[in-house]
């Protein structure tokens, strides 16, 4: 009997030993409010919380455009980093960082849900600091990493801002490489001819062109290319309006170098393989001209 209580005292004090000695940690609500805490002070920034939520944001600029809709398609541009520094991405007036499609399917979600409730204008800058498990939580997105809090500046931008968007995203790419001695037509696009070419035949809308050309964007990624030693022939009226604009400058056997505002070239939702609102940069030659 003396054993029998002697080892149940025993496994008692074990049982409490384990209790006492097991530690708690903190939960990610927990973990979330301290690190945007610490954010904002060292940071210095005054902002408003969304809520209870443990969501900061800050109207940088309210606009003067229309109130943002959910029902509204709406063109954004913005920068977006990880509090702790592990993830940067910055709108480079090149190639991501832009969102056009009706504001309701902005992501995340709390993101749109906040910029609705600062009451932001399109024109407006409004800066906002999610929490982890209001951003893409455990898992991530891409290359944001799990569990990441997220500190965004985003812009709605007005249709009419477009325009200047575009140039400025043109007239830095062209500094950033370089790249001298383009000239600039009424509508914006910026064009560089290496070659007037001697052929006969004036190129227009009706003219079926056969070119050869690369295409790149402003990062300097090619997306698409004709293949090697041959030519792409198509109506040049059924081509981007960029194109249509430049080539009846040249003929057949003329070269020129074309960088395009996103107007000119596919617009405010671009398609699978060009992002909304992009600009292009084009090196093309006119291999053949039929009227």
């Amino acid at each position: 009997m003396n054993r029998l209580k002697t080892g149940i005292f025993s496994l008692v004090g074990i049982i409490i030993l384990v209790i006492s000695c097991t530690k708690e940690y903190p939960g990610i609500e927990e973990l979330d409010t301290q690190l945007v805490q610490e954010y904002i002070q060292k940071n210095n920034l005054t902002m408003q919380q969304y809520g209870q939520t443990g969501i900061y944001y800050q109207v940088v600029r309210q606009g003067t455009g229309p109130a943002l809709a959910f029902n509204r398609e709406t063109p954004f541009i913005y920068t977006v980093k990880s509090l702790d520094g592990s993830y940067s991405s910055l709108d480079t007036f090149a190639f991501s960082n832009r969102f056009y499609n009706f504001f309701g399917y902005l992501k995340p979600d709390s993101l749109r849900q906040v910029l609705k409730q600062a009451g932001a204008n399109q024109g407006g800058i409004v800066r906002v600091i999610l929490p982890s498990r209001f951003a893409y939580g455990k898992k991530g997105s891409g290359s944001i990493p799990g569990n990441a809090s997220l500190d965004y500046s985003i812009t709605a931008l007005t249709a009419d801002q477009i325009a200047n968007y575009d140039d400025l995203a043109i007239t830095k790419y062209l500094a950033s490489q370089n790249l001298t001695g383009f000239s600039k037509s009424v509508n914006g696009v910026y064009y560089k001819i290496a070659e007037v070419g001697d052929g006969s035949a004036v190129i227009s809308d009706e003219s079926t062109i056969s070119v050869q050309y690369t295409g790149r964007f402003l990062t300097g990624k090619i997306f698409e290319q004709s293949a090697s030693g041959t030519s792409f022939t198509r109506l040049l009226g059924d081509l981007i309006k960029g194109w249509r604009e430049v080539l009846p400058l040249i003929k057949k056997g003329g070269s020129v170098r074309v960088i395009i505002p996103s107007s000119l070239a596919y617009g405010m939702s671009g398609n699978q393989a060009i992002p909304p609102f992009s600009c292009l940069d084009f090196d093309i030659k006119v291999t053949d001209v039929a009227n």
